[in-house]
């Protein structure tokens, strides 16, 4: 099996034939051996599948709701293929995500493509040049900026790359389960690829969790937390203080917690004028 496609559904039958259309386009274009594992997490409701498909499907129930990175890793346990797709339910993948993503992924462990990204006035891509999608081969933005990977939705990640401590660790807070992946196989010595060919779309549905500032701060306090357990490459208290200076700006404005962080004030700013572009 080539790609394993992991797709968690919360009341999300609505979504899934535009899911399986998409896939089977992308079978077609790939000609690879692909599966499709929904994970339902919400147990009341059944999942339905119409239609026949040239790839393997399966679903998988979860028996009572357990969030968003239990459900991944209840689909991750059952996969085969060599390489993992970690979609969500209102994720758009263009008919050569497989394709192109496999061209690209090389000897690498995780390979990052471009996409849109959908806002409520609007839409921008999700990495506004070249340059600022290879800085993430450096890696270090991920400590000292934040998580620059919009959903692993825009990656193909090579499965034995994928630490267990991530999958025997479980978040209990929604939203950084893979903000937590990456620092693991960066911590990890992973290599990162990226692919430039914009091949990904992060829909706007106004029920977005990486909308609520509050939660993604609580839960990315959880991570650093897990981390400190089990990290020496990362460095863990610098992150944390990555992580509550942004969250401090978003809640007091900028200056006082620039000020009192001036070395990840001017990081951030050089990270702004020479890498991301503005």
């Amino acid at each position: 099996m080539d790609v394993s496609v992991i797709i968690p559904i919360y009341k999300g039958n609505g979504y899934i034939e535009s899911l399986l259309n998409k896939i089977e386009k992308n079978y077609q274009e790939s000609q690879k051996e692909i599966e499709v594992i929904f994970v339902n997490d919400y147990p009341d409701e059944e999942i339905i599948i119409n239609g026949q498909y040239d790839f393997k499907i399966e679903v998988i129930n979860n028996k009572v709701n357990q969030g968003i990175h239990q459900t991944r890793i209840n689909g991750l346990k059952k996969a085969l293929g060599k390489y993992i797709l970690f979609l969500d339910q209102d994720d758009e993948i263009s008919d050569f995500f497989i394709k192109s993503q496999l061209e690209h992924i090389g000897n690498a462990d995780l390979c990052i493509a471009n996409g849109i990204m959908e806002l409520e006035n609007g839409q921008c891509l999700i990495y506004k040049n070249q340059k600022s999608q290879d800085y993430l081969k450096k890696q270090i933005g991920f400590i000292k900026v934040r998580d620059l990977i919009v959903s692993p939705g825009h990656c193909l990640i090579k499965k034995t790359s994928i630490p267990e401590y991530w999958t025997k660790h479980v978040m209990s807070v929604n939203s950084a389960d893979d903000y937590f992946l990456w620092l693991l196989m960066i911590e990890n010595k992973c290599q990162f690829n990226v692919n430039y060919d914009v091949l990904y779309t992060h829909k706007y549905t106004g029920e977005n969790v990486s909308g609520s500032i509050d939660q993604v701060h609580k839960s990315n306090m959880e991570m650093v937390d897990l981390l400190k357990e089990y990290c020496h490459n990362v460095n863990v208290d610098l992150l944390k203080r990555t992580i509550t200076y942004k969250y401090d700006m978003k809640k007091q404005g900028k200056l006082v917690p620039s000020i009192k962080n001036i070395d990840l004030f001017l990081y951030n700013t050089i990270y702004q004028l020479l890498w991301k572009g503005m």
